[in-house]
């Protein structure tokens, strides 16, 4: 009777200290994140530090495709800006080329033109961080209807290769 006690006993305490720790998983769902606000400027007189070759080629890049660009990629338009020389005609020639890329983030003429309004207010809001102004909206809005040949890849062309552009 003693033999069965003490093994008991043993096999008790010996079992209640290697118990295996179970821990809580917990799964989330609808988990939202917040992205930290960008503040808008409220007019283009508030931009006055210029970007550099590199800095307009990672902006551009990353409004037109919504994503940054690869570094070596960007080493590669950067030799080529300073081979060319010309530094307007440098960023004209590498816009014309991202713009015939495929995996371009932009409008279709037919979106375009469904809300004329809604794609003026995100192009100005995409390259230039800012609203755009009652006259600026209603000038722009009066040039692409009137010209039927105006392409959202010219619209955003031309913002990109403005002076406000080239400033931040």
């Amino acid at each position: 009777m003693k033999n069965i006690f003490l093994i008991l006993l043993f096999s008790n305490i010996l079992f209640s200290s290697c118990k295996k720790e179970v821990l809580k998983q917990t799964i989330y769902d609808n988990v939202y994140y917040e992205v930290t606000p960008v503040t808008l400027y409220t007019s283009n007189a508030e931009k006055n530090k210029q970007k550099s070759s590199l800095q307009y080629i990672s902006i551009l890049f990353s409004d037109l495709f919504n994503q940054s660009i690869p570094g070596s990629d960007l080493n590669n338009i950067g030799e080529a800006i300073v081979s060319i020389g010309d530094k307007g005609l440098a960023n004209q020639l590498i816009l014309e080329r991202l713009l015939t890329v495929p995996a371009i983030q932009i409008p279709t003429a037919t979106q375009m033109q469904a809300d004329l309004d809604g794609f003026i207010s995100s192009a100005y809001q995409r390259f230039y961080l800012r609203n755009p102004t009652e006259y600026e909206k209603i000038y722009l809005k009066n040039l692409i209807q009137n010209d039927s040949n105006i392409t959202p890849e010219i619209v955003y062309a031309a913002f990109a290769l403005s002076n406000e552009y080239m400033f931040y």
